[in-house]
């Protein structure tokens, strides 16, 4: 209802941020598939990037370029054609999966700066490509918070394991930060913190 001044009754309000909060207990989420198929490339190209890096696959570093031209390529085509499957699925548009897409946005929009900053860095500073192994640290604590905030929005409790898990991960780098085996950690934590809760949350979305 409008008083008199034009402006929407109190009332009025209270029933709006009533039904965004359903909306998000209610719709399940959708974003599982990008989710999985983030999680398996970055899997893949973690393993790859240890097995290089420490000479396991007797590839050249160089090779590494195109490890990860290709991870970007599938990665950005493949989300493009879920993005749009996942729109025409019910409650594409509730609250809670407004959010998880906005929060997954600015996470990448966030390690996106990070990666420019350690290009900038190694260009015009004294950095070494062992910058890079801050992307997997503050990736995992990305992760964690992100989680975090889509399961207060979304009520989904094995997304605050995933919060969790993302976090532990995060530390669990930084302790390993230098060591080319930061990467096959880094390969594992991910099937924790990305492939497990993405099919689960597909299985649970049906």
């Amino acid at each position: 209802m409008v008083n008199v001044n034009g402006n929407i009754s109190l009332q009025d309000d209270l029933e709006y941020a009533a039904s965004l909060a359903r909306q998000g207990e209610n719709s399940p989420l959708v974003g599982g598939p990008i989710g999985l198929l983030w999680g398996l490339l970055l899997t893949a190209v973690f393993f790859t990037q240890w097995g290089v890096l420490s000479g396991a696959f007797g590839l050249p570093q160089q090779s590494l370029f195109f490890v990860w031209l290709a991870f970007a390529v599938i990665g950005g085509a493949g989300t493009a054609i879920l993005s749009r499957k996942a729109e025409q699925k019910p409650g594409a548009n509730s609250a809670a999966n407004r959010v998880e897409q906005y929060v997954w946005t600015m996470f990448s929009a966030m390690l996106g700066t990070l990666f420019v900053g350690i290009i900038l860095n190694m260009t015009f500073g004294e950095g070494s490509y062992q910058l890079f192994d801050l992307i997997m640290i503050v990736g995992f604590a990305g992760q964690g918070l992100a989680y975090g905030v889509v399961a207060k929005m979304s009520k989904i409790r094995l997304l605050h394991i995933a919060s969790f898990c993302g976090f532990t991960a995060s530390a669990i780098c930084f302790a390993f930060y230098g060591n080319v085996d930061v990467y096959l950690i880094a390969a594992v934590a991910t099937i924790f913190t990305i492939i497990i809760p993405s099919m689960l949350l597909m299985k649970k979305a049906g």
